[in-house]
Parts: C-alpha cells; structure tokens; sequence
C-alpha cells in the first residue's frame, strides 16, 4: 500500500479510536451545562423546570456564561442513574446529592462540589395544636404519647426506634403528601421528615398551615452538594467559583420555594466535622434526599 494511502488509513483509524476512548468523560459542546435529573421529583427537579434545583442549575448555568441542558432519568435507583448518565457522559453534573467523602468515594468516578446549603430533617407539627413543641430543637426533646409520623427507613425512625417511642407512624417516602395530609386531619401530632420536601409542601399546598423547623443531630442535618465526574476538574474549580460567589442568590431561591436551611453565619467552621453525618452510604443518602427523600408526583404551581 502506497505510503499516502496507509497515512490516511492510520489517520482514520487514530482519530476513530481517540473518540471511543473519550466517550463517556467529554463535557458537553462550549456554553452548555449538561445536567442529570430527575423529570418527576418536586419540589427537587422536574421536566416542567418548576423545582428549586432547576432555578440553582439555571443560575449556575447563567453565572458561567452556558444555558443548561438537562439528561433526565428517575433517581429512584442513583448506582443506575449514574451508571448511564454522568459516568456514560450524557450530561456533566447532578445537583442535590450529600457532602460527604464516603459518598463520593462509594460512588466511584464522582467529586463532590462545594457545599451550597445545609438542611435537613424537619419537625412539622400544627402549631395552635401542638405549642409543647415549640422548644423542641432534638428528637431527645420529644415529648413522651405524641403519635409521630416518620417515612420509612429514615433515621428519623431509626432514632426513636432506638428510643423505643412508642408511637411512630411509618409513611412510604415515595408519597410524601400522606403523611402531611394526616398530620392536618389530626390522625398524628407530629411528622419528622426531609425538611426541603416538607417546606415546599407547606408553602405551596397548605399556605404555610404547618410550624417546619430543622432538627438538630448528626444524622438530622446534612450539607447538601453537586457531583461531577472525578476527571471533570475544570467544570469543578469552575463551579466552585461560581457557588462561592452566588451564595445569596442561592438562598433567595430556597426563600423562595420554602426550603428550610441553616444560614452560613450558624454553621461551624470548615473542616469541624460537626455538620457530618454520623453513617453515610449510597443506600442511606438514596434514603436521604436523592430523590427529595421520595419523588413526588404530585404537580405543583411556581412558586
């Protein structure tokens, strides 16, 4: 074979190889934020882009000079999710995941951003009802004969489990409504669930009807970060940047939409630790807000 025709040949083939080997690590094309999502998860994200992770990766996006472009898949199963999302390079960035390096190192091939707010797990009670728990800042605070609504498999039950409270109500947190509309029927005193989804809940279908207020604990309070691929260190510097300067930006949204969180000037320093989670795990943080602790199906107007 003549040597112009073999150099072509070669060509070819090197440039074929060099984009199988960079699929499933390459960003996107330039000025467009890839972002993995759930399309049915309010008040998280949604299809509609009614949520409040929508507006955050929007403002993101717009900070960086991009417009965002979603991937969505159901976050039901994250290992999945991931698998053929951000890991296969379909989009560069999932918002609302746990900071914490045992996540992070689990789910391999994934950093972790700079955390952009802390919540948690809410107490929720009706407060002309229930002014005994106006005081109640921990679940060992918890006054003795009230009928606790909880979701299932949350440290929340965990923890009065432990306590052997002797009345818990176990909610699927698939369906998050339930538990709140038998908390307004009067069928239990109290919920304890993942306070962003019980704020939201309470702003837009229940005109604010329900006292929403963060516990305190180790496995209550949890600061809450994106991921991106391990190889992906440009978009993460690039990103850190921007959610270090956007900081009440973001809180604005969360104002908006009703999410509780603990304000920055209440939060320890960087590195105490004290915000950490007592035991972590995909399996746990899944549990935890992956899917807004639930996915809701429910529609909901803008805020």
């Amino acid at each position: 074979m003549p040597w112009g025709v073999l150099r072509r040949v070669l060509w070819v083939v090197l440039v074929g190889l060099l984009v199988a080997s960079s699929r499933g690590r390459a960003g996107g094309p330039e000025g467009v934020l890839r972002v993995c999502a759930d399309p049915e998860n309010l008040p998280f994200t949604d299809r509609a882009l009614q949520g409040f992770e929508n507006r955050i990766a929007d403002l993101i996006a717009r900070a960086m000079g991009a417009r965002v472009e979603y991937t969505w898949w159901v976050t039901r199963y994250l290992r999945r999710m991931l698998r053929n999302t951000l890991l296969a390079g379909q989009c560069d960035i999932m918002f609302g995941l746990p900071y914490d390096e045992r996540f992070a190192e689990e789910m391999r091939g994934v950093a972790l951003t700079r955390p952009y707010y802390t919540t948690g797990y809410a107490l929720v009670y009706v407060p002309d009802r229930q002014t005994r728990l106006d005081k109640v800042r921990s679940v060992d605070e918890l006054p003795e004969g009230l009928r606790v609504g909880v979701w299932n498999r949350t440290p929340p039950q965990d923890v009065l489990a432990l306590r052997d409270y002797a009345h818990i109500v176990a909610y699927h947190p698939w369906y998050p409504e339930e538990v709140l509309r038998d908390l307004q029927a009067g069928q239990i005193d109290a919920a304890i669930v993942w306070g962003p989804t019980a704020g939201f809940y309470n702003k837009v279908h229940y005109a604010g009807a329900f006292a929403v207020r963060l516990l305190e604990g180790p496995d209550f309070t949890w600061r809450i970060a994106a991921i991106v691929r391990k190889d992906d260190t440009a978009l993460l510097e690039r990103v850190n940047a921007v959610l270090e300067r956007n900081g009440a930006q973001i809180q604005k949204i969360l104002d908006d939409f009703g999410i509780p969180y603990i304000r920055a000037s209440s939060l320890p320093s960087p590195g105490s630790g004290e915000l950490r989670p007592a035991t972590a795990s995909p399996s746990a943080s899944h549990e935890l807000g992956v899917r807004g602790l639930s996915g809701s199906r429910t529609k909901a107007t803008n805020p």
